[in-house]
């Protein structure tokens, strides 16, 4: 049995949190409740009853904003303004972590989604296989898989015909050696939660209504999706996929899936306005505004398993915590008591295992279509009469990106002259911005990045303060046009 202790946090770190500094009263109060009961995680841990990532995830999220992982002391060299901001936890269990990440994923995904109408699908499995997929958490890559597959015979369904009459779509991913007539993309996100926090993964998929076709070098159209057939699809990709992994051994347990599901597994997809007249506005909700679209279902990405305003009491004396949830079928509220332990268990299911990419893309959406996507951008622009060339891309994210940096909000809200942060952790690292010269600075040392080239003249004085008695060599700063490393230039 593996007792290593699975963290990187020091143990005596967490002690070291009095009530003065866990001042979380009951804003935060999951922080609260796991806090309390830490030992039963590290119990857990030791006893090889739970995953590696769970107990480093768990403490990094009780430290998250605290000096202890670390902190950014901003100073202006010019007056006595400063600011210590502590470091976050990057865990993607934490509540006080989804935001941010929530924005700069919706700003990436800005920059290459297409400006048309997108399609939210969400594809179920169920009940029957959930279980199967717990046992082993590299099973979920299957279900990226089968939605992917899904989709690429669908756009594709004369070619997915004559590849079936020669036995030859039966492989992992269906036209991955191939060349196909027309393209898609799409962005995948899992989730392994229902509101109840039961185990219940499903993938959450955002497509444009555009394809690609290759042979006719055009873009065209695509919002009729025949729900049956997408059903359909997605179960026989899904059954011949857990067969491939080596689930369902027994002809029957595949044959019981088809017979008690004959129209398929569920399939949700939002309509588009015009499609049904019996649409509520919220089933097309952002359909066409694309900036508004991609924000509605990036926050699927970044959410965690449970939004803390949904707990009502923490009961120290009884040990117990009382939560809600509306049902999705009528949404109804359903108000929920729990012994802690059981509850803490309900939540730590869901922690996502160490490297599993919880989102994904495809098609002309990924990253290996970079050519694709360009030329889709092309002739998107061409028909709207606008630019969305790759420079006009990736400026636009620059700048996005930009807004969310604490050093351009402190410079904004804070500070009316340029800061210095300063990087209190084991080596200093400055993030040097120009700013007038002073009677303090006569003598300089040129500095110039790696990355871009910029170069700057650094007051000496302040490479004193940061480098005593250290060679040039073991000088380094941050760029400020590009973030990456800047060194004496020689």
């Amino acid at each position: 049995m593996d007792t290593t202790y699975h963290s990187n946090i020091p143990i005596e770190t967490l002690s070291l949190l009095d009530c003065d500094v866990r001042n979380f009263n009951f804003i935060h109060p999951i922080k609260n409740i796991f806090f309390d009961n830490i030992d039963y995680i590290r119990k857990l841990d030791a006893s090889g009853k739970a995953r590696p990532c769970i107990l480093d995830n768990v403490e990094r999220s009780l430290l998250c904003h605290t000096c202890y992982l670390g902190f950014d002391q901003f100073e202006c060299p010019d007056c006595d303004n400063w600011n210590v901001v502590p470091h976050s936890c990057h865990s993607r269990f934490g509540n006080a972590c989804g935001v941010k990440y929530a924005k700069q994923l919706a700003a990436k995904a800005t920059s290459f989604c297409l400006d048309c109408p997108h399609r939210h699908i969400v594809f179920t499995i169920p009940e029957e296989l959930r279980n199967w997929f717990r046992q082993d958490r590299t099973r979920l890559n299957l279900l990226f898989v089968a939605s992917r597959n899904t989709i690429s015979i669908l756009i594709n369904k004369s070619l997915a015909d004559k590849l079936k009459k020669k036995k030859l779509s039966d492989t992992h991913y269906i036209f991955k050696d191939i060349p196909v007539r027309n393209e898609f993309g799409m962005i995948a996100t899992i989730h392994t939660f229902g509101r109840d926090l039961k185990w219940n993964p499903h993938i959450h998929c955002l497509i444009p209504e555009l394809i690609y076709s290759f042979k006719k070098d055009k873009i065209k159209t695509f919002h009729h999706f025949n729900f049956t057939k997408l059903r359909k699809t997605f179960q026989f990709e899904l059954i011949r996929l857990t067969q491939e992994a080596g689930g369902l051994k027994k002809p029957e347990e595949k044959n019981r899936l088809y017979k008690d599901h004959p129209k398929g597994f569920y399939v949700y997809a939002k309509f588009k306005s015009n499609d049904n007249a019996f649409n509520d506005a919220s089933s097309n909700k952002n359909s066409k505004n694309i900036q508004g679209c991609i924000n509605y279902f990036i926050r699927y990405a970044g959410r965690p398993a449970m939004a803390e305003n949904r707990i009502t009491e923490y009961n120290k004396e009884s040990n117990t915590v009382s939560w809600f949830y509306n049902d999705h079928k009528d949404e109804k509220r359903y108000d929920v008591t729990d012994n802690v332990i059981d509850f803490i268990n309900r939540l730590i299911i869901h922690i996502p295992d160490y490297h599993f990419l919880t989102t994904r893309y495809y098609g002309f959406y990924a990253n290996a279509s970079k050519k694709t996507q360009d030329k889709v951008h092309a002739l998107l622009g061409i028909k709207k009469n606008k630019d969305y060339s790759r420079e006009t891309r990736t400026k636009a994210l620059k700048n996005k990106l930009n807004k969310f940096r604490y050093r351009t909000h402190l410079i904004e809200t804070q500070f009316n002259v340029n800061v210095v942060p300063l990087c209190s952790i084991l080596i200093h690292i400055i993030h040097w911005r120009t700013r007038e010269m002073t009677e303090h600075t006569e003598k300089d040392v040129l500095m110039k990045c790696t990355e871009c080239g910029y170069e700057e003249e650094v007051p000496r004085w302040l490479i004193d303060e940061l480098f005593p008695n250290k060679p040039e060599e073991n000088y380094m700063m941050h760029c400020p046009e590009c973030d990456h490393k800047m060194i004496v230039k020689k």
